[in-house]
């Protein structure tokens, strides 16, 4: 298949079809590079395919859609990430990777062995054994899956390639990339970083099965002690503008939000309180009485303390409206367009909430915001993780105030790219916030600092699902909305449509038991024998390194 559908122009570089990127000379070597990042960067998109919706999984946001878990096999959007991971991004990867090494510009196939680690990776973190060594091989039509520890290994030894290819001292007498370089401009250095960034990653991700990765204790050991990470503004992330033509550049979380006909994500009122200090659900918040300064960059409320919704509500708190998982109440069918909360200006360019309230049009917002694959906020709360799980040495308090930091200088960049009126979270801010989280992590036992450092590193990656869902898995936190031991949720006002306090208690649906792995796409399953869904528990399946 073709590297990507139609035309387009990202970023100032221009891909023609009417090139073959796969016939490799010099230009379609560049040529080839951006078609790659566009297609990586389109697999888990924000807001796009799986991740239209599967934030809900991770109880950052809520979906009508797949309330309750309700991702089933023959959904579309995971057909539609499998197929673009398979028949668009690998394929593109292979392909730079094979012409990289055959030309001898080892920078390219080092970019192409670190989109396709993260690409593999993320495939695998979601569905476990997939398709690896027969994929993208024309001799195998109906490629068998791999086992996930397997692929994590050679991934690791990819990834150890890719870190060699841009420390190649002869590497400066090659082709190397610019301005078709849509993540890094053709920066070695910065690549060299993400190539780390990621190799930390998969050693964090497998800590719990680490007898399972070859050499796993050594390769961390080296990783760490050259501490060549990305940092604030190298974050590996898939750049959005507000043009429209010749293709829609913009955020597809914000098209779909901002210019369709009718919005689908509600923000979780779990994500609220934890994020407001609140217990109304969450009696056990860990961050309980501290509000966090990133509320308002997240969302947006249409609505304001004391205006009505359009018609009565499932969870209220004065300005902000939404629907509970998994809610019997029977509101959260109703239409409330003019006045729910919506996603803000971080997550996908949208409206920055300045507390007056109004309805948003097609206006509003430009869409500027970028889809997040690896971020530097990540790598404190990694080694913060490691030195709580006593697998490194370190200051795991100091850590975190790094990641709570990390994290509000990247909300207020991607801010103020999309628009320089909007004020920043000042550092006074910053530091009487992170100072009143550390006083609650000086005072929590060993588990519960794990906790808040897991709890403060979901928050960063609010609406960037895929990692937010490993880390669940993996740690066990955040602690996840199930309700009360009544099996009832309760909102802070009243259901109805005018602005009313008075704490509301109300049913739940059963919830079910958490997904622990995704079902595999039942347009996979009716094509390949070798992939099915017979006896696949997804509560109950996990990937290797889910032994939690």
């Amino acid at each position: 298949m073709g590297a990507v559908a139609a035309a387009f122009t990202l970023a100032g570089c221009s891909l023609d079809i009417n090139e073959d990127p796969y016939a490799v000379t010099n230009l379609d070597m560049a040529q080839l590079l951006t078609a790659t990042e566009y297609e990586v960067g389109n697999t888990f998109a924000e807001g796009y395919y799986l991740n239209a919706n599967f934030s809900a999984y991770t109880h950052h946001t809520v979906s009508r859609e797949i309330d309750n878990y309700s991702l089933v096999a023959s959904y579309s959007t995971l057909g539609n990430t499998w197929a673009q991971a398979y028949r668009y991004a690998i394929k593109n990867c292979d392909e730079l990777i094979s012409a990289g090494d055959e030309e001898g510009d080892v920078i390219y196939a080092g970019i192409g062995r670190v989109l396709r680690a993260h690409i593999y990776m993320a495939m695998t973190d979601l569905f476990g054994d997939i398709p690896y060594t027969e994929a993208n091989n024309p001799d195998f039509t109906t490629p068998k899956p791999d086992k996930s520890a397997d692929i994590y290994n050679d991934l690791l030894v990819s990834i150890n390639k890719a870190i060699a290819n841009f420390k190649d001292t002869e590497a400066a007498n090659t082709l190397k990339p610019g301005a078709n370089d849509l993540f890094y401009g053709g920066s070695v250095d910065k690549w060299l970083k993400a190539a780390n960034t990621l190799k930390l990653k998969l050693l964090v991700q497998s800590r719990l099965a680490k007898a399972q990765i070859n050499g796993w204790a050594g390769e961390l050991s080296s990783v760490i002690a050259e501490n060549n990470f990305i940092g604030d503004g190298e974050d590996l992330q898939f750049p959005h503008s507000s043009a429209l033509t010749p293709a829609d550049e913009r955020n597809t979380g914000y098209v779909d939000e901002y210019q369709g006909g009718q919005k689908s994500v509600w923000i979780s009122p779990w994500m609220y309180e934890i994020m407001k200090g609140l217990t109304y659900n969450f009696k056990a918040n860990p961050l309980r009485g501290i509000e966090d300064p990133r509320c308002n960059y997240y969302w947006y409320n249409q609505s304001t303390a004391t205006s009505d919704a359009v018609n009565k509500t499932d969870y209220r708190d004065g300005a902000f409206i939404s629907i509970m998982m998994g809610s019997n109440s029977g509101f959260t069918s109703n239409t409330q367009e003019a006045a729910m909360t919506c996603l803000g200006i971080y997550p996908i360019g949208g409206k920055f909430d300045d507390g007056k309230g109004g309805k948003i049009t097609s206006s509003d917002g430009n869409g500027i915001a970028p889809d997040k694959m690896l971020q530097a906020y990540s790598v404190p709360f990694m080694k913060a993780e490691l030195v709580l799980a006593g697998e490194i040495q370190g200051d795991a308090k100091a850590l975190l105030v790094e990641g709570i930091k990390a994290s509000i200088t990247h909300v207020n960049s991607v801010s103020k790219a999309s628009d320089a009126s909007v004020p920043g979270i000042s550092s006074e801010a910053t530091s009487i916030f992170t100072d009143a989280v550390t006083a609650l992590f000086d005072a929590a036992s060993a588990e519960k600092k794990m906790e808040i450092v897991m709890t403060e590193k979901w928050i960063a990656n609010f609406y960037n699902p895929v990692e937010a869902y490993n880390d669940i898995r993996r740690t066990g936190y955040p602690v996840l909305f199930t309700g009360d031991a009544n099996n009832m949720a309760y909102t802070p006002y009243t259901q109805t449509v005018e602005a009313a306090q008075g704490l509301t208690s109300y049913n739940l649906v059963t919830i079910l038991k958490y997904p622990r792995i995704l079902w595999y796409p039942q347009e996979e399953t009716t094509v390949n024998p070798n992939i099915t869904n017979k006896g696949r528990v997804v509560s109950d399946k996990n990937v290797f390194w889910d032994v939690k």
